[in-house]
């Protein structure tokens, strides 16, 4: 019997380490990925909203307000671990962080994007004189949807929470 030597045990160790890490990259939430490697993008976006921070963090965390943005009902666990549908269900995923009034971390998928893909999507609230940036990143977005996910974020989300925030609208 030929055992193997130290240097092909290591190459083998090395080859299932890397397979291990690319299985992670294409699905964190299952330790048994499967699927297509797909090529992704970045997307960075702000907007300045006028109001405080803790009012538009709660746009986002309060399912009454993420249904008067999107005009439709919402799914929200707003906890970590806590899972959101929006959208009538073209927007799923999971809340992994929530840091009250600073920030959002959420596991993202759109409906039309391949199957099982989840991007990550991180909101950050940023008070600035009278008003709130919000930043937002995006990782893991498939090239294809690139613009579609901007068009999206600015329309779906940064008009209509600001057509909510308008004065008579947010009480109302």
């Amino acid at each position: 019997m030929i055992l193997p030597t130290k240097a092909v045990a290591s190459q083998e160790l090395t080859v299932k380490r890397k397979l291990s890490e690319n299985t992670l990259q294409v699905q964190a939430s299952s330790p048994v990925a499967l699927g297509v490697r797909i090529p992704t993008v970045a997307v960075h976006m702000t907007e300045l909203f006028d109001t405080t921070v803790d009012q538009l963090y709660s746009i986002f965390t309060v399912k009454d307000l993420v249904q008067k943005f999107s005009k439709s009902p919402a799914i929200l666990e707003a906890e970590k671990g806590g899972r959101f549908q929006m959208f009538d269900g073209n927007i799923t995923g999971e809340y992994i962080e929530l840091l009250t009034n600073r920030k959002i971390i959420m596991k993202w998928r759109c409906r039309n994007w391949p199957e099982e893909h989840y991007a990550t999507v991180a909101l950050s609230f940023v008070p600035t004189l009278g008003r709130t940036e919000l930043q937002l990143d995006c990782k893991g977005v498939p090239v294809c949807k690139e613009e579609n996910m901007r068009s999206c974020w600015q329309k779906q989300h940064f008009e209509e929470i600001k057509g909510l925030l308008q004065p008579t609208t947010l009480s109302g």
